[in-house]
C-alpha cells in the first residue's frame, strides 16, 4: 500500500505541499528500481539523491502487488489507473466513491483495458455488537475519537488540485467538522453538532453500525453499489472497551464475514489475487 499522506504531514516534515505529488511519484519509481535492479547503483532524481544504493535483500516476488489508498484526489485515481494498480477508497462517502470509480474506468479505457472488481477496494467504517443500540453508541467513537485537524492544515495550498477541493474534498469533509456557525467556545453545542453529523454518517452508510443481522444487508448495498474486490474494515475508534472490540471480532468471524463471502460469490466480486488488475488473467 502506497499513499501520498495527509496534508498536515507536510507541516511535520517541513516540505512544500505543492511538491507532494512529485515526491510521491519519484519515490514510487525509486522503490520499483530497488525491488527489481541488482545493486550497487547510483540514483540522481529531481528530489532524491543517493550515491550508493545496494538492495542486497530483494523481495521474493520481483514486483510485489501494489494497492493505492486514497481519499479525495482525482489525480491519484487517474495515476492508479494508468499504472493498473487497485485503488482503495478510505471510507469516502459512497456516492462520491462511485464517481471516482467512473473516473478510474474512463482512464482504464483510455489505456486500453477494462476494469473489474479486482481494480477497486473500499475501507468501510463498521461497528458490530450484539444489539443495534449498543453498536450505535460504540460507533460514536468515530466522531469523538477521530483526528479533527484545523482547516488551515487539512487542506494546505497546493496539496490538492482545485478540482479535488471543489468536487471531492467538500463532499468528503462536510460531515467531519462541526457546524461552522457554532460558537467554538460552546462545548455542548459543538458536541451536539458532532452528534448531528453522526446521524448523517449513518444515513449515508459512511459509518455502519448494528448487530450482524442489521449490518449484513447494509454491507450488501455497499457491495452492490461499489462492487469492490477488496473490502477492508475500519473497526472501533475512540474510547471503546477492549472487550467490546473482541466481541466485534467474534461476531465478524462467526456471522458477518461468512455472509459477505457468499455475497461476494453471488455478485462475482473477484479480488486482485484471483484476477490480476488490468490484465484479464489469473495472477502468477
Amino acid at each position: 500500500g502506497i499513499i501520498r499522506g495527509a496534508s498536515w504531514e507536510q507541516v511535520a516534515s517541513n516540505t512544500n505541499p505543492a511538491l507532494n505529488r512529485e515526491l510521491f511519484e519519484e519515490a514510487h519509481d525509486f522503490i520499483l528500481q530497488a525491488w527489481t535492479r541488482e545493486g550497487p547503483w547510483r540514483y540522481e532524481g529531481n528530489h532524491f539523491h543517493y550515491r550508493f544504493v545496494n538492495p542486497f535483500v530483494r523481495p521474493l516476488q520481483e514486483k510485489p502487488p501494489i494497492w493505492v489508498p486514497g481519499v479525495i484526489s482525482p489525480e491519484t485515481v487517474v495515476w492508479a489507473a494508468e499504472h493498473r494498480y487497485p485503488y482503495t477508497a478510505l471510507a469516502t462517502e459512497p456516492t462520491a466513491t462511485a464517481r471516482m470509480w467512473n473516473l478510474y474506468g474512463d482512464t482504464a479505457a483510455r489505456m486500453g483495458y477494462q476494469v473489474g472488481p479486482e481494480n477497486f477496494g473500499y475501507f468501510q467504517k463498521l461497528i458490530v455488537a450484539d444489539t443495534d443500540e449498543e453498536a450505535y453508541e460504540l460507533g460514536k467513537g468515530h466522531i469523538y475519537g477521530g483526528s479533527f485537524t484545523p482547516t488551515r492544515f487539512a487542506s494546505l495550498p497546493g496539496y490538492n488540485s482545485k478540482d479535488a477541493v471543489r468536487n471531492y474534498a467538500n463532499k468528503f469533509y462536510q460531515f467531519l467538522r462541526p457546524d461552522p456557525n457554532v460558537d467554538p467556545t460552546d462545548i455542548p453545542a459543538i458536541r451536539q453538532s458532532f452528534l448531528d453529523n453522526y446521524a448523517k454518517h449513518q444515513e449515508t452508510s459512511h459509518v455502519i453500525t448494528g448487530s450482524p443481522k442489521t449490518v449484513i444487508p447494509k454491507l450488501r448495498r455497499i457491495l452492490e453499489l461499489l462492487r469492490p474486490g477488496i473490502l477492508m474494515v475500519w473497526g472501533p475508534e475512540g474510547p471503546v472497551p477492549h472487550e467490546k472490540t473482541m466481541r466485534m471480532l467474534e461476531l465478524m468471524g462467526q456471522e458477518v464475514l461468512p455472509a459477505l463471502r457468499e455475497i461476494g460469490k453471488e455478485l462475482d466480486l473477484e479480488d486482485p489475487f484471483q484476477r490480476e488488475p488490468g490484465s484479464g488473467r489469473m495472477p502468477g
